[in-house]
């Protein structure tokens, strides 16, 4: 005889492109007594033909090849081994957050044709741990999420295969820069939201995201950034941009940064978050606190250069003057 099953469990869930913890989850099963008791373990809160969720697991385990969701989390599973999933090629949903993975092999994935979300944030997955071929078959995927993670860099290889990616979360890693080369090698034209913040991104090359024409939602927000060039301009489909607790440099070299972010807030399609948050953590004209005022007749360059004019001089006072204004210059002393 058929039952439905009920279960209402606080536990990690997907919805659209967000990932929230700790919201409650209500769950709708119809199976058997005998199925449910058959695979499903103590540890699992949810056991069906469809959907397979549980919880401090330590193994990857045995499920139905009729799986569509997949959720293991806050467990204890360190390694993804070749073909752990290659059964079920129906799967549109694996989560495997909270967990301590650090080793991905190379087939991990094989054969998850129809999966649209990967979620492997909260583990101890680094770059290292992550090849050209490791996403290759997830020619479907539309969400990636490698939040808080141990990645150093992102090669833009990872990526090759996903032309129908719209969200990638990268967010609290330990990304140090961004270059023209970070997405080059990257097939994410359809790419819309890419979240990088808290990182500890210093560096932003002009033409880093030159290769994610589509990029419609930035989030750069806490991460190192001082002075940075404006990288955003060619983007013609961003709508939402969060740059928000940076140490912010606010002296010329950041000037063509705030035009853009001057020109972009005027548009009321576009969106700057937080953006009277930008605030300088350091200035050289005390009239600027934030990097949406500064502009090119206020702003102060970061090296001031001295010069020095000598009229009516022979060729040897000359010389002697201009060594005398070098040494005065870099030694900082005043000479008679």
């Amino acid at each position: 005889m058929w039952i439905s099953v009920y279960r209402i469990v606080s536990f990690p869930f997907v919805t659209g492109c967000f990932y929230s913890p700790g919201v409650l989850l209500v769950v709708l099963t119809s199976l058997t007594h005998a199925q449910l008791m058959d695979f499903c373990p103590a540890s699992c809160v949810v056991c069906s033909e469809d959907a397979t969720i549980c919880q401090k697991l330590e193994n990857v385990i045995s499920i139905p090849v009729t799986t569509k969701a997949l959720i293991f989390t806050n467990g204890y599973i360190n390694s993804l081994r070749d073909a752990s999933f290659s059964h079920l090629s129906n799967m549109t949903l694996l989560g495997l957050s909270s967990n301590v993975i650090a080793n991905i092999e190379e087939n991990a994935f094989h054969n998850l044709t129809s999966l649209k979300t990967l979620l492997l944030d909260h583990n101890q997955i680094t770059s290292t741990a992550i090849l050209d071929s490791t996403f290759t078959q997830l020619r479907s995927l539309e969400t990636l999420q490698l939040g808080s993670n141990a990645l150093q860099n992102i090669n833009g290889s990872w990526f090759k295969d996903m032309t129908s990616l719209l969200t990638l979360q990268l967010e609290g890693n330990q990304i140090t820069k961004l270059d023209s080369s970070t997405f080059t090698d990257a097939n994410l034209q359809n790419l819309k939201r890419l979240d990088l913040s808290n990182n500890l991104i210093s560096y932003l090359g002009k033409d880093s995201f030159a290769s994610l024409p589509r990029l419609y939602s930035l989030d750069l927000s806490k991460n190192n950034l001082s002075v940075i060039p404006d990288a955003f301009s060619y983007l013609s489909w961003l709508s939402v941009l969060n740059l928000d607790m940076n140490h912010w440099n606010c002296t010329c070299e950041l000037q063509e940064l705030s035009a853009f972010l001057r020109r972009f807030i005027k548009n009321q399609n576009q969106v700057l978050l937080y953006g009277k948050k930008l605030v300088c953590e350091n200035t050289k004209n005390p009239a600027i606190q934030t990097v949406l005022q500064l502009t090119e007749s206020n702003c102060v360059p970061s090296n001031q250069n001295i010069t020095i004019v000598i009229k009516n001089k022979d060729y040897k006072h000359y010389v002697r003057d201009v060594v005398l204004a070098a040494i005065f210059c870099f030694a900082g002393k005043e000479f008679i």
